[in-house]
């Protein structure tokens, strides 16, 4: 098969995805000839498991669920799956076919797999389900990912390309740090997960108008419009990475809320006999009053998510080579709707409130939740029309070391708020005892969207080098980048709170009221919880601050023919937030994570990998006991 450029294929890629590449085994594929189309055909097969090698957090196990923590919505993952234990072992597969006349072509990539862990065994807590769920999401499934044509052509002598369908575009220079220019396609986390993950697996194509066009020797111009919007694929509930259990699609029943209440232990039925018992019957022949609570507390309901639309996604860039300085310099403008979803939520109508207080008085008084919280709903929200500008380098210092960065502006982000805050808002309208139980004022009826929009700017820069024939290895490649964001206009967190997990509970209330402290709030609404925890968290930290970092670094030995024709490349991954905490799960001061890895390579067509990763540190670090070896086998043809 004839080769000839194809400016598509050199389209600059993210450093991290190029890293992903040095590490997989090149597939030369299947050439063909179809009269004067040519033809490729690439495969790549594996097998893979991963086990868990850390027991739970109790502190991130509910109280109702017979641990320590503030909140049931983390949970299900903990324990469902034990110390020493498979929460993967997958088969799956991914095709690329490309098809090329003159220089026109067309280029398709799908994928298969099927998770024999997931779909076939039981769990000990909640069954993992794939009703309703993201097609990424699932324990099987099959996905066209890719699908697009392309055209290549010359205008004055300058090489352009033209792309329509599902395809990637990837700009910046982003290497490991998220929430970067880099926001053109959501992601499949879910896919991230798989033991042998490739890169090209986890990058959602989305239906686009792409255009690539040089405009001189040193000048190219790109632009995009999307044709529709898409979201990022999370963890289904349940699975071992999953957290929060309540955002996933088709997870709608596991947002359940306050104490463990005996009286309200056996379900529906029983938990309005027994209020309406307390109430003198005032509860009674009211069907539009529901509570449905099981031992993990009340249910709060889920309606439907509202999805961003389609139009009005598009970007554009223009890329410099400065041939004085050795140095391509970019500029990118994007405007485009968010891919993950904000937690917002809804409270009952008035009457609900009124028939509440009416009904339980007293030492009764404290059940009013119960009936608020079962009345109340929660749905996910995309906001749209985020803008971002954005400015890159990439050049080569004299000592050979190559050197990236970019600078990254949102003037109109949406910031996540604390999901506890939004929760208890809805109790606010209660009064009295609850009168305070959250910074938020919520209204009766009234919808609490789970953000407000900030600016957000943000700074990464990325170092490369490598060191030719160190420890053995005939090269040593060493990687390392370090980011920055700032949050413009946030509000004191006495007024406003943004980010922090709900196991972790409220943050301190004002103590106008009896229980209206935070630990007299976890007290009466989680009474099970440890008298530690009631109190442990009660404390101004966690939330989102004005400013936060952290950095990424990673070392590849490279060792050919080290036996009978094969390649070893051991690793070490290390990953550090130091100071503050992100946006929206950006950093978390204090976690920390290592990576150690060992992948093989044997004529360029079969693989294996075999890590170990460890999270650690970090107050306010869900991941902590999420640590997991994972083990694949591979080929690839």
């Amino acid at each position: 098969m004839t080769k000839t450029k194809q400016t598509w294929r050199l389209a600059k890629l993210p450093l991290a995805v190029s890293l992903a590449s040095t590490l997989a085994a090149p597939a030369f594929g299947v050439t063909f000839n179809i009269g004067e189309i040519e033809g490729q055909f690439d495969s790549s097969l594996s097998v893979g498991a991963s086990w868990s090698v850390r027991g739970a957090d109790p502190d991130l196990i509910g109280s109702n669920n017979g641990g320590d923590g503030l909140s049931q919505t983390t949970d299900d993952s903990r324990q469902n799956f034990k110390r020493g234990e498979t929460f993967s072992k997958i088969f799956k597969g991914i095709h690329d076919l490309e098809l090329k006349y003159g220089d026109t072509g067309v280029f398709v990539r799908g994928k298969y797999w099927y998770d024999f862990e997931l779909k076939d065994e039981s769990r000990i807590f909640k069954d993992i389900s794939d009703s309703n769920r993201k097609e990424g999401a699932q324990a099987s499934g099959a996905q066209i990912l890719d699908a697009f044509v392309y055209h290549n052509y010359d205008i004055a002598g300058q090489p352009g390309s033209v792309r329509l369908g599902k395809q990637v575009v990837s700009w910046g220079e982003s290497t490991f740090i998220r929430n970067s220019i880099n926001e053109i396609n959501p992601v499949d986390v879910s896919a991230f997960r798989r033991p042998g993950a490739e890169i090209k697996e986890g990058l959602i194509p989305v239906n686009m108008f792409y255009v690539s066009q040089s405009l001189t020797e040193n000048l190219s111009a790109e632009a995009f419009y999307q044709l529709e919007w898409d979201q990022t694929v999370v963890d289904n509930c349940g699975t071992f990475f999953a957290q929060p259990d309540i955002i996933a699609d088709g997870c709608t029943d596991n947002l359940r809320v306050l104490s463990n209440n005996p009286l309200a232990g056996a379900g529906v039925n029983n938990a309005l006999r027994n209020l309406n018992l307390l109430s003198g019957g005032l509860l009674q022949n009211r069907p539009d009053l529901v509570i449905d609570q099981n031992s993990e507390g009340v249910l709060v309901r889920r309606t439907g998510d509202r999805d961003a639309r389609d139009s009005g996604q598009f970007g554009t860039a223009l890329r410099y080579f400065s041939p004085e300085l050795d140095t391509e310099f970019g500029a990118y403008f994007m405007n485009y709707h968010s891919r993950t979803p904000a937690f917002s939520a809804a409270g009952p109508a008035a009457n609900v409130y009124s028939t509440a207080k009416a009904a339980l008085t007293g030492t009764n008084a404290q059940l009013q939740p119960l009936v608020v919280a079962g009345n109340s709903n929660y749905f996910l929200e995309y906001p749209e029309d985020i803008q971002l500008y954005g400015l890159s380098f990439s050049t080569t210092l004299p000592t050979g070391t190559a050197m990236s960065g970019e600078l990254s502006y949102r003037p109109n982000a949406p910031v996540l708020l604390n999901t506890t805050d939004i929760l208890f808002a809805g109790v606010n309208p209660l009064g009295g005892l609850f009168g305070n139980a959250s910074l938020i004022d919520g209204q009766p009826g009234q919808e609490v969207n789970g953000y407000k929009r900030k600016e957000i700017t943000q700074f990464q820069t990325t170092f490369t080098h490598f060191l030719d024939r160190v420890m053995g290895a005939s090269r040593l490649t060493l990687v390392g980048e370090i980011g920055i964001v700032h949050v413009g206009g946030l509000e004191s967190s006495d007024q406003v709170r943004y980010g922090r997990d709900p196991i972790y509970g409220p943050g301190p209330l004002p103590a106008t009221g009896t229980i209206n402290t935070c630990s007299a709030l976890n007290g009466s609404t989680l009474g099970t919880a440890s008298k530690e925890n009631q109190t442990k968290y009660c404390e101004d930290d966690g939330f989102v601050t004005n400013t936060a970092w952290g950095y990424r670094a990673r070392a590849i030995w490279d060792y050919p023919d080290v036996f009978a024709g094969v390649n070893l490349k051991p690793s070490v991954s290390w990953s550090h937030d130091v100071d503050g905490y992100g946006p929206n799960g950006l950093f978390t001061e204090g976690a920390k994570a290592v990576s150690l890895g060992l992948d093989a390579e044997y004529q360029n067509t079969y693989t294996a990998s075999l890590a170990y990763t460890d999270f650690f540190g970090g107050k306010y670090n869900t991941s902590i006991d999420r640590d997991f070896v994972a083990l694949s086998f591979g080929m690839n043809f």
